[in-house]
């Protein structure tokens, strides 16, 4: 027990002298080292993993608030400068699963504590961890009580998350068997069963390498062309996950690259497979729109899933300029990508993204996108 006392106060000095060095909300000044730099110099992947898992999980049970702290950790996540922004998604994971055990979180006490934001980060990943935690209450139910949580929560996007969410939680309480998780996402309709499913597969999928607090099945099908195949019924959503945890070899990073990867598929399969190649080969979203011109037809429409359309939440000149990036596309495509990005963009926004600002030419496919953002996202991040 005094050991763990020691550890306890070790991690609580480390915090209080990072936070006094690069406070929230403010850009770290020169000389001062960046916030939970203490882990950030560890060299061991896996030590530092955890070291950065035990402090931001201190940082939260302090704060005794954890929807406010949230987007706080984002901001200061941010700023550091370090590995801490681009893997505090996956490390909030395993933070939420266990803020949510120690302080016996249930359905009823969820929406206390999932973050008060829209990033699709620290917060994000935080939200997943939670309702993660609820597989085996969320079974009892079959999922439709927590879903209806979900649906309770008060933007589109902590509300898509959260079904997504869902998806993992409904693996993790059916002991990792796919078909029993994703039939039981199929149970919830067909607004919330795609994006339930699309955290079900990615759970499968990040299985295969026993990470993030999965267990690797004893004889795993690899092979998305047969996953994903149609089997267990939703093709894209499998597919859109695998590029994110399971491709292997060199990356993709252009249109050849895609076209290579998905060679000798049709219809619905290919459509999943270019969606998800071009999220592996996504960098900035304005650029994507840019590769996927070089498209045509299904395949270009396939491409545009990739853009990672939350990245540019709360920068209006650059959301402006993604969709207006839709110009570039082939006739045959404009109206989709208008519809997409009409409709991820009233997602991330919650609804504030204005059609007007857009040239005539795009504001009816705009439009008609932004009132189906309640419907399934099926393949979005």
């Amino acid at each position: 027990m005094w050991r763990l006392g020691l550890v306890l106060l070790v991690a609580a000095a480390f915090l209080a002298g990072a936070t006094r060095e690069t406070r929230a909300g403010s850009s770290p000044h020169e000389g001062a080292k960046p916030w939970l730099w203490q882990c950030e110099q560890i060299l061991g992947e896996e030590a530092r993993y955890r070291c950065y898992v035990r402090l931001l999980l201190l940082d939260v049970d302090r704060s005794r608030d954890p929807a406010r702290e949230l987007p706080r950790i984002d901001r200061r996540a941010r700023l550091a400068g370090t590995s801490l922004a681009g893997n505090c998604h996956v490390l909030m994971h395993e933070v939420g699963r266990r803020y949510a055990a120690e302080h016996r979180l249930t359905l009823a006490t969820l929406q206390h504590a999932v973050p008060r934001s829209n990033n699709p980060t620290c917060s994000a990943g935080f939200g997943m961890g939670l309702i993660m935690q609820l597989g085996p209450e969320i079974i009892r139910s079959g999922g439709r009580e927590a879903a209806r949580t979900c649906l309770r929560l008060p933007t589109r996007y902590r509300a898509y998350t959260c079904i997504h969410g869902l998806g993992h939680a409904l693996m993790r309480g059916y002991h990792g068997r796919l078909r029993q998780a994703v039939a039981a996402c199929r149970r919830l309709g067909p607004r919330e069963a795609p994006d339930c499913a699309q955290g079900a597969f990615h759970d499968y999928w990040i299985s295969l390498r026993g990470a993030d607090g999965t267990t690797r099945p004893l004889r795993p099908d690899t092979s998305p062309r047969s996953v994903c195949n149609g089997h267990l019924w939703y093709v894209r959503p499998c597919w859109y996950r695998y590029f994110v945890e399971q491709a292997s070899g060199s990356r993709l990073e252009s249109v050849a690259d895609i076209l290579r990867a998905c060679r000798g598929l049709r219809d619905l399969q290919r459509s999943g497979c270019v969606g998800g190649a071009s999220l592996q080969a996504s960098g900035d979203p304005i650029s994507h729109v840019r590769m996927c011109a070089h498209l045509s037809g299904p395949d270009a429409s396939a491409c545009l899933r990739g853009v990672q359309v939350q990245a540019l939440a709360g920068a209006p000149r650059r959301e402006l300029a993604l969709i207006v990036g839709c110009s570039l596309l082939h006739r045959d495509t404009r109206r989709d990508c208008y519809e997409w990005f009409g409709r991820t963009l009233a997602v991330v926004t919650n609804g504030r993204f204005d059609c007007g600002r857009i040239a005539p030419a795009g504001r009816a496919g705009c439009w008609a996108g932004a009132r189906r953002a309640g419907d399934a996202l099926v393949s979005f991040s």
